[in-house]
């Protein structure tokens, strides 16, 4: 794992290239300047861990560049929660709930990543707050997607799940 400089990276950074991203998909240039150049842009080779299961949850990455496979691990097997490419998010939800990892993430390909911890977040919100108003639009969006999914696929396992006892 490597930090890629913003000023130097080879990936393109344009507002207008990362607004096409669901993530970033109507922040205003300014505002994604403003987090590309706070948060930290982190290079992964194909096969390279992200992080791992109860890795503390204080950040969380958009995908620049790459794939990566977030998996959730049982007694005696892995199993692949969810894939992400370009434009998604990945750790939001345990940065909002406070809570630590609950599986780890590897890079399926070469990939470039944007971590944006509870700091920039928080000065993000400070300093945009009609733009931190659509990121957090956004990142909903994106995790209503993924509910929506998981709700499919327990449903069609014929899987029941009781949230009132959580």
């Amino acid at each position: 794992m490597n930090t890629v400089n913003a000023k130097n990276c080879p990936y393109d950074l344009s507002p207008e290239t990362l607004k096409t991203g669901s993530i970033f998909g109507a922040l205003s240039p300014s505002s994604i300047e403003y987090l590309v150049h706070r948060g930290d842009l982190i290079e992964l080779k194909a096969g390279e861990q992200l992080f791992k299961d109860d890795d503390k949850g204080d950040n969380f990455y958009v995908i620049i560049e790459g794939t990566l496979c977030y998996y959730r691990d049982s007694d005696d097997a892995s199993s692949l929660i969810r894939r992400v490419s370009f434009g998604q998010a990945l750790g939001y939800v345990t940065m909002i709930s406070l809570s630590s990892r609950n599986g780890h993430a590897v890079a399926e390909t070469d990939s470039v990543l944007l971590k944006i911890d509870y700091n920039v977040f928080g000065e993000f919100h400070d300093r945009f707050a009609f733009d931190f108003g659509i990121l957090i639009l956004n990142l909903s969006r994106d995790m209503a997607r993924n509910v929506q999914v998981l709700s499919r696929t327990l449903a069609d396992a014929g899987i029941s799940v009781d949230l009132s006892k959580n």
